[in-house]
């Protein structure tokens, strides 16, 4: 178990009522007040301790392990497990690097540059000091420390850009590595770097990964960009590295503090502009270069740590200085002059630009600061005496844009703001949540102690009572997709009651016998957690005895299902097999410790069958006033990626030609369902559509035990006396898991009704969630809880129940339009049903939870039911087998119940 510990040099203070904690080399990081309170409650606790400490507070324990993580990744908390990091350096090569670095007083950071060069993995390097008239000793230094440099000394101070220009005439290399004095390179720094360069034909420059010198786990930039608003933005700035940007490949522009350019490009481009004197002529030669047909690469293994002027940041100082403000002003409107391809996306830079200077302006005479307002008036004055010249300098440039149409700034939309406070990286706790927590959680970083597979896994346990294999129900779908989302934390088995070929990476798939009680046995002793629902306590009633957390999954209401699947039987009948069901549902709630279901609607139903369990108690009220830890909301979800689509119907089977639509029922055919109004309504769909097309996609459920309702008898009878059998109405068997993604992909419509009842209210279709998946436009009767996301969602049409006339309008209104138009809609619910969130209440639990505080006493043997399980329910359940499966149906299932009693 990881174990913290602070370390000695890193302690907290507090700047403008904000808490900061320093680094082990000198900065800051600037805290909130619970990140800080979580930073002092560590020391000495391990995560565990930490945790618990924390769930008081009603927070996420997922968002204390990365709150943790982050701390210690960040090097304010020291972890007992750390392991070090071993580089893996790059061989060097036959092409020379010259580095060019810009030297104004830097004596004191050269000292510590320079050695970091000599220790690089990739040789030969040439040196070149640009001395830009430094009043300090570094001339003389260099002579006496590192005669082999080659020093250009400049008389006049001058402009970054035209130094960078005198050093590059001397360099003799393939490549030209552009660095400030300030900071130190990672040993295979310049190699990445050369590898990005030399793997890409149309790199103009690469830029590397710059963390802060005095805060080394926070990015300074990778690479920069200039937008409407603002001054340039360093990528990342602020962020902390958990290696969420290794895959970047491509940025707006490099920074000068460290940026690698091919000799060929830089003959090709040109030179950075000398009209720039400081600030700005990275982004201009990027921004250039790019026009021109080339891209800048990012090379986030190319470490490099810049101190950006300063040993220590503390955050006091944060404004330029008016001779760096007045080269801002003038900068950023040269910039968007000369380089931006549209004119009026120039004009808006240049509005915005001119709209923040001038409250900047009035804000210094408000406050009489002549020099600031000075600096502004200063930049406006220069770049308008200078206007007409740039505009020479824009129309040559943009004659030579490749290509034409380039959006320079379509790059940079979805890169991330900075998280900095006055200069300083920001770490709170609202990033944690928001920002560092789904980066954890969706794979996006390097393995963290805190999520690693090394720490302890609770072993997870499914129970499925339905079939999983290649073809697949609602129910061995769902367990299939649970085992997926949650296998990246927990040690997963699924168990289900059927041999299987499927493989699934990272679960063990085991099957067992329903007829033999102790084929479960094995699995059950050997987990932490076990997920069950339906019959199985009454299969293997030894659950009741289990050591195993117990989570109860009452996704699907049996209770109020039954009240349908039996509708059509003897009152009798319907009477006692009730009583098993409700027996078998007290049973289940009162021996979990941890109760799952499918929406809101169904948490209320449930708790009110807590409740006359008496689970409802002062002791779990206690534990939690809102019920969160005894039952939360755990649905279907939807796979986070797209779908895989091959030809399946449209252009492959006759019967569907290329401009058919296709119309699904998406699942089987219950009886609880109402695939007849769809029948009734299809000839007035074809009236408008007739290259309409109905599929059905399984006419029985895919586990061999379940029969063949009697809903699909009425339906082939309907389709057959209407005539569209096999011309327009379609009947498919069950078909596999992964090739429903291909009908799913084809289809455009997708249909779920049923008539109004109880088990309407509180159900979640499955289908419905493959089509928010697939994008595809929703028909749904009222009633449910996805009928309801369709409204709200806009993601189709509600019907009322049975109505045939609304069925077809409906349905004809839906295949006018363009299937494309209906996907903007998908999007923000796509998101929120993402399995990784779905699961997030089950994944929490199975980490954190401990047994329900009531659960010794909750626990009732099978013959504290009594009535339960008598010869007259066992009766009316062989009955209905009879009536429904026959004579062959009754014998299986009376033999398996003769094996089960005797194993």
């Amino acid at each position: 178990m990881i174990t913290y510990h602070t370390p000695p040099d890193v302690l907290s203070g507090w700047l403008k009522n904000r808490p900061l904690l320093s680094t082990s080399q000198g900065g800051h990081v600037a805290l909130d007040k619970r990140l800080l309170t979580l930073w002092q409650s560590a020391d000495g606790c391990d995560l565990k301790e930490v945790i618990n400490s924390f769930q008081e507070k009603d927070i996420d324990p997922e968002e204390i392990k990365a709150a943790l993580a982050c701390l210690a990744e960040a090097g304010l908390l020291l972890r007992s497990e750390e392991t070090p990091l071993v580089s893996s350096p790059n061989s060097s090569s036959d092409e020379m690097v010259s580095v060019v670095i810009v030297n104004y007083n830097s004596l004191n950071w050269l000292k510590e540059c320079l050695p970091s060069l000599s220790t690089q993995t990739h040789q030969p390097l040439e040196v070149i000091v640009v001395d830009n008239a430094s009043s300090d000793t570094s001339l003389d230094w260099l002579g006496v420390n590192h005669p082999e440099i080659k020093v250009v000394r400049l008389e006049q101070s001058q402009g970054l850009a035209y130094a960078i220009n005198r050093g590059i005439e001397l360099a003799e290399g393939d490549y030209f590595l552009i660095l400030n004095p300030d900071v130190s390179l990672q040993a295979d720094a310049v190699a990445e770097m050369v590898f990005i360069a030399r793997g890409d034909p149309s790199c103009a420059a690469v830029a590397a990964k710059l963390m802060f010198w005095w805060a080394p786990a926070f990015i300074n930039g990778i690479g920069n960009r200039v937008g409407a608003a603002s001054w340039g933005t360093d990528n990342a700035l602020g962020h902390l590295d958990l290696g969420q940007f290794d895959s970047w490949h491509e940025v707006p522009s490099v920074c000068f503090a460290a940026a690698l350019i091919p000799r060929s490009v830089w003959a090709s481009v040109g030179p950075t502009d000398e009209s720039f004197p400081l600030y700005y002529e990275d982004s201009e030669w990027s921004y250039r270069a790019r026009l021109l047909g080339y891209t800048i690469r990012a090379a986030p293994k190319a470490v490099v740590y810049h101190a950006f002027g300063r040993r220590v940041h503390t955050g006091e100082d944060v404004d330029l200085t008016p001779a760096k403000l007045r080269n801002v002003v003038y900068g950023r409107f040269r910039f968007a002059v000369k380089i931006i391809p549209s004119l009026l996306t120039m004009y808006r830079f240049i509005l915005s630009y001119w709209l923040e200077d001038a409250a900047r302006l009035l804000l210094a005479i408000a406050k009489l600061d002549r020099k600031i307002a000075g600096s502004v008036l200063g930049g406006w004055r220069e770049f308008l005496v200078n206007l007409p010249l740039i505009r020479g300098e824009r129309r040559l440039l943009q004659t030579q844009r490749q290509p034409p149409m380039i959006n320079l700034f379509s790059l940079q939309r979805n890169i991330t703001p900075p998280f900095i406070w006055r200069g300083l990286p920001e770490l709170t706790w609202d990033l944690v949540r928001n920002h560092y927590l789904p980066l954890i959680k969706s794979g996006s970083t390097r393995s963290l102690l805190e999520f690693s597979e090394d720490s302890h896994r609770p072993r997870l346990l499914i129970v499925s009572h339905d079939v999983v294999g290649e073809k697949l129900a609602g129910t061995g779908m769902r367990y299939l997709e649970l085992a997926r989302a949650l296998k990246k934390n927990l040690d997963v088995t699924l168990a289900m009651p059927n041999e299987t070929d499927l493989e699934e990476s990272g679960i063990s798939l085991e099957p067992y016998r329903l007829e033999n009680a102790k084929s479960l046995r094995p699995l059950v002793d050997s987990c932490d957690v076990i997920i069950i629902s339906s019959f199985i306590l009454q299969k293997f009633p030894y659950l009741e005895e289990t050591k195993a957390r117990i989570v109860v999954d009452l996704y699907d209401p049996l209770v109020l299902e039954n009240l349908h699947y039996y509708k059509g039987e003897s009152r009798a009948l319907q009477e006692n097999l009730n009583h098993l069901t409700v027996n078998l549902m007290n049973r289940l709630v009162s021996l979990g410790d941890f109760f799952i279901c499918a929406n809101e609607r169904q948490r209320d139903f449930w708790i009110g069958v807590l409740a006359a369990n008496g689970r409802v108690n002062p002791q779990v009220f206690a534990q939690d006033a809102t019920l969160r830890s005894l039952i939360d909301i755990v649905g279907i979800g939807i796979p986070e990626r797209e779908l895989n689509h091959r030809p399946m119907l449209r252009d492959v089977n006759p019967a569907f030609p290329a401009g058919s639509r296709i119309v699904l029922w998406g699942g089987g055919i219950w009886d609880w369902l109402d695939p007849l109004t769809l029948v009734h309504a299809w000839s007035r769909v074809l009236d408008h559509h007739p290259l309409a097309r109905l599929v059905f996609l399984g006419t029985r459920h895919p586990n061999p035990l379940v029969p063949r309702h009697k809903i699909v008898e009425e339906v082939e009878t309907l389709v057959k006396e209407i005539g569209e059998r096999d011309k327009t109405i379609f009947f498919y068997e069950w078909l596999p898991y992964e090739e429903r993604e291909s009908l799913l992909s084809e289809a455009d419509v997708g249909v779920a009704l049923h008539p109004l009842h109880v088990e309407t209210r509180y159900s979640m279709r499955t289908r419905v969630l493959d089509y928010i998946w697939a994008q595809i436009p929703i028909l749904v009767s009222d009633g449910d809880v996805t009928s309801d996301w369709v409204n709200q969602y806009k993601l189709g049409r509600v019907v009322p129940p049975l109505d045939v006339d609304a069925v077809a309008d409906a349905l004809n209104d839906i295949l006018s339009v363009p299937k494309p138009t209906w996907s903007p809609h998908f999007e923000a619910i796509r998101d929120e049903l993402a399995w990784s969130r779905v699961v997030e209440p089950l994944r929490n639990y199975c980490l954190w939870g401990e047994p329900a505080p009531d659960r010794e006493r909750s626990h009732k043997k099978m013959e504290d039911y009594g009535s339960g399980v008598t010869f007259r329910g066992l009766l009316a359940r062989a009955w209905y087998i009879w009536r429904s499966e026959k004579f062959a149906g009754l014998s299986h299932r009376v033999w398996r119940y003769i094996q089960w009693r005797l194993s």
